[in-house]
């Protein structure tokens, strides 16, 4: 019997660079910075789909009425380093045996270095009906941007209690 001959999941990359970043959030984005600060001379490029960077850090800001939640957002184009190609789309598939990414809109991706910072993806879902009810009876997360500006909220109106 022969041995099945392993196919990558992505064709041969359409776009290739030195060192990838998946994720084009504050990990993503600083660790890019840091690439080009110490050689500005590497090919770094950043796999972000968002036109819009949510500093999700700051949302707990929100929530203590430090920052609104607009003050936490910015163009992602304004934050990619210079010199760094930002390529936006999601990554959907990995190849890591043949350095390869399959993107969203069908391009491969090939790399010599691949740095993972895709953030976190919470699944609100896992508690039945959590996600009907946030924002509303009491009930809120500063990791969901929609519901940080609530948290503050609840916390101006509260008068004493249990919380």
């Amino acid at each position: 019997m022969e041995a099945a001959v392993r196919k990558p999941l992505v064709p041969e990359p359409v776009l290739k660079h030195r060192i990838v970043i998946v994720g084009g959030g504050a990990a993503g984005i600083t660790v890019a910075a840091e690439l080009k600060r110490r050689d500005g001379k590497l090919d770094v490029a950043i796999v972000e789909p968002a036109e819009t960077h949510s500093y999700q850090p700051g949302w707990t800001l929100v929530g203590a009425g430090v920052f609104t939640r607009q003050q936490t957002a910015r163009e992602e184009r304004s934050l990619i380093p210079s010199g760094v190609t930002w390529i936006k789309a999601a990554v959907i598939a990995f190849d890591p045996d043949n350095n390869l990414m399959r993107l969203s809109d069908g391009r491969a991706v090939g790399y010599d270095y691949l740095v993972a910072c895709p953030g976190l993806k919470i699944d609100w879902d896992a508690i039945a009906g959590l996600n009907e009810t946030l924002g509303h009876n009491g009930v809120c997360s500063n990791y969901r941007a929609d519901t940080a500006e609530y948290t503050w909220r609840l916390i101006q109106d509260f008068r004493g209690g249990t919380a």
